[in-house]
């Protein structure tokens, strides 16, 4: 049996489960081909996709946010997207499959989910089709109609699936390599490699091969963290690794091949992701707590994980007391539940599908051959104009009190707060009069990440503290991201409680209000 599969070079955890699945599927004696989606774009359009992707998460992840989410509110944007995707890629995707002879086609990478479930349903594709979905939050990317199974890394994860798309649906488990089932050194052996103390508290921190996230803060949060020491790998971020090794605190590492050792050694894996080393640390048994995750897929991991009971999810400032549940029967519990998810084989079920292919439905008629153009230029005018209704109108509507705290309708209560500088909020007097005035204090997250004592005294006074935004900025869109959520991390940090208002120094737009939701 022939196998193609079909992943992207966007990350480490799409690849991983491709050459994992080839692997296995090699062992049993079948042929199995890897290919990178993104090659399927022509003129290195998808060198273009992987680069915007890998800068947009490090310099503006709200807008990832704001189009991860997208989909869940608008699914009828997918019908341009996948027009526009098989405009670009289905042809090259065809001649994969005649090259390799191909008996059935798998996919780890969304994107190419959409092109070859939407060539399989017009009956542009002979042979079943199956994804391999990675996340365990299905994203309705990941939910491609026309693909015949769907395999997941857990129960909930499939149903999901199922319930998007009404295909079959199978929780085979992780692909992890395995190494991290039945290789893995001892605590000893691991730790006298490492040179790490056998008595020491260690939470290794993971950030994908790309090293992107809130890493510097949740390295910091676990040096606070009494009794504990960080392990920090770097992927191929230099940059980070650089800040971290000047903290002068825990271990530091960049791109490594240990993670079995480096696993074998901690005591708690805390993660940003949900990605392919989460799926290792529950093959391995080592306690998960997702903190601080990236925007989109790793916020959406974090939460399902949760749910599914197999990881912790702490929220800022709470992180060192996720690692002491870690080493207790909370984290006993989830431990089980992770290595509960290794319950099937995916190359078993790929090769089943291989055997017994299920007809296609009858193709539709396509009326001109430029119809997939004006469709892919109707989605990228509909989504241009979005943008500027959501910016422009968002202002508007905005001034006349939508989506934004008022009073309610016919109320004689009155709000007041005013702005403090640093030199107001370091004077002891002011805490104490905003309080007994119950007036709220507005701070930047500049302020309180430069004067923590002097914000945290506001709140131990009662006194309500609202996110006033980052400080100066340099005009740019995304800077809306370091007025709310940065900032608003800073003040929580400060004070250690939730930030409930936002009272930014500019004007009110589309991009402010998707940051703060």
């Amino acid at each position: 049996m022939n196998v193609l599969i079909i992943s992207a070079s966007m990350g480490a955890g799409h690849d991983g489960a491709a050459r994992e699945l080839q692997r296995r599927l090699r062992r049993d004696g079948h042929d199995a081909t890897v290919v990178d989606y993104l090659t399927a774009f022509p003129l290195g359009l998808g060198r273009v996709v992987r680069t915007g992707y890998r800068w947009e998460l490090r310099l503006a992840p709200w807008t990832y946010e704001w189009t991860y989410r997208l989909w869940y509110l608008l699914p009828v944007m997918a019908a341009p997207l996948m027009a526009v995707l098989s405009l670009f890629t289905e042809r090259k995707v065809q001649r994969w499959v005649v090259e390799t002879g191909a008996d059935t086609v798998v996919s780890t990478y969304p994107l190419a989910s959409l092109t070859i479930g939407r060539a399989r349903r017009r009956g542009r594709l002979a042979v079943p089709t199956s994804t391999f979905i990675t996340d365990f939050a299905v994203h309705p990317l990941w939910a491609a109609r026309g693909v015949d199974l769907n395999l997941t890394v857990h129960p909930q994860a499939a149903g999901s699936v199922h319930d998007q798309t009404g295909a079959p649906a199978a929780a085979p488990g992780p692909m992890v390599d395995d190494r991290f089932l039945a290789l893995v050194p001892s605590r000893t052996e691991a730790r006298a490699r490492l040179g790490i103390p056998a008595d020491a508290r260690v939470a290794l921190i993971v950030a994908g091969s790309w090293g992107v996230g809130a890493v510097r803060r949740t390295f910091d949060d676990i040096v606070a963290s009494p009794g504990w020491q960080p392990l920090a790998v770097c992927g191929h971020n230099k940059r980070l690794r650089r800040a971290l090794e000047s903290r002068r605190a825990g271990w530091v590492l960049g791109w490594t091949d240990q993670m079995p050792a480096l696993m074998a050694a901690a005591d708690v894996l805390v993660e940003n992701a949900g990605g392919l080393t989460c799926m290792e640390a529950f093959a391995v048994g080592l306690p998960v707590v997702s903190y601080r995750p990236i925007a989109g897929h790793g916020r959406g991991n974090a939460r399902d994980m949760a749910t599914a009971g197999v990881a912790d999810f702490a929220a800022p400032g709470e992180l060192g007391a996720a690692l002491v549940r870690s080493l207790g029967p909370d984290g006993a519990r989830r431990r089980a539940a992770g290595r509960a998810m290794f319950a099937g084989e995916a190359a078993e079920e790929v090769a089943r599908l291989a055997g017994a292919p299920r007809p296609v439905e009858a193709a539709a008629p396509v009326r001109s051959r430029h119809r997939p153009v004006r469709v892919a230029l109707a989605g990228v005018a509909s989504v241009a104009i979005g943008l500027v209704l959501t910016s422009v109108g968002a202002g508007i509507a905005a001034a006349h009190g939508l989506a934004v705290a008022h009073p309610p309708a016919h109320s004689s209560t009155a709000y007041v707060a005013v702005r403090l500088g640093a030199e107001a909020a370091a004077d002891a007097r002011v805490p104490p009069a905003l309080a007994s005035a119950h007036v709220t204090a507005i701070v930047s997250g500049q302020m309180a990440a430069l004067h923590p004592v002097a914000v945290g005294a506001l709140a131990a006074a009662g006194v309500d503290v609202a996110n006033g935004g980052w400080g100066p900025h340099r005009g740019l869109v995304w800077t809306w991201h370091a007025d709310v959520q940065r900032s608003a991390d800073a003040i929580r940090d400060a004070t250690g409680g939730k930030v409930r208002t936002f009272a930014p120094g500019r004007s009110i737009n589309g991009f402010a209000l998707m940051s703060a939701s």
